[in-house]
């Protein structure tokens, strides 16, 4: 997939380049929106946004998914664990295929997750019980996920990064503090 997008596709970071960014940074945020939009809905019909309940649902997740950040607790991440089919960069046109792709990512749970941060997310979403708040909470994770294809590093350096601790300690925090700010709402209310 990141084949599709990289600069040395492109030969080096010039107007096509940043355009296949752009569509790939489009079709991750509608589809995030979406998804967002539903869980939103999702809330609605479940009765959200359910006061300090929903803060409580949302700081328990939030803590959840921090123990397994922070301390490799074994928390499993609902996904489906699959890629992007690949056979859309020889089918479609490298524009097409860069949103397409970004679509497919958009909708997190259908691809892998490394991380817990987007489950959190998604509970957000679907505490608030209103499908424009849950677009644009989901939405702009999508656009995050998307654009963050723009910065590319050498593959060693990316594989060295991915062995680190750091993004573990950088979900971990994120996890944390949404963790804190939502068991503030409850003691402040």
């Amino acid at each position: 997939m990141v084949e599709t997008i990289s600069p040395v596709v492109h030969g080096g970071r010039n107007r096509n380049y940043w355009t296949t960014i752009a569509l790939h940074t489009l079709g991750a945020t509608a589809s995030a929106g979406l998804l967002g939009a539903l869980l939103g809905a999702a809330g609605w019909v479940l009765g959200a946004p359910w006061g300090s309940a929903g803060y409580v649902l949302i700081a328990l997740t939030a803590l959840i998914y921090f123990a397994r950040e922070a301390f490799g607790a074994p928390i499993p991440l609902p996904q489906l664990r699959r890629q992007v089919p690949e056979w859309w960069r020889a089918f479609y046109s490298r524009n097409v295929a860069a949103l397409l792709y970004g679509l497919g990512l958009g909708i997190a749970f259908m691809t892998y997750l490394s991380f817990g941060t987007f489950v959190v997310v998604a509970v957000g979403a679907l505490a608030t019980g209103h499908p424009g708040l849950g677009a644009l909470i989901v939405g702009a994770f999508g656009l995050s996920r998307g654009f963050s294809i723009a910065a590319q590093v050498p593959v060693g350096r990316l594989d060295h990064l991915a062995q680190s601790h750091r993004p573990r300690v950088i979900n971990a925090t994120t996890v944390g503090a949404v963790a804190l700010t939502a068991m503030s709402s409850v003691v402040l209310r």
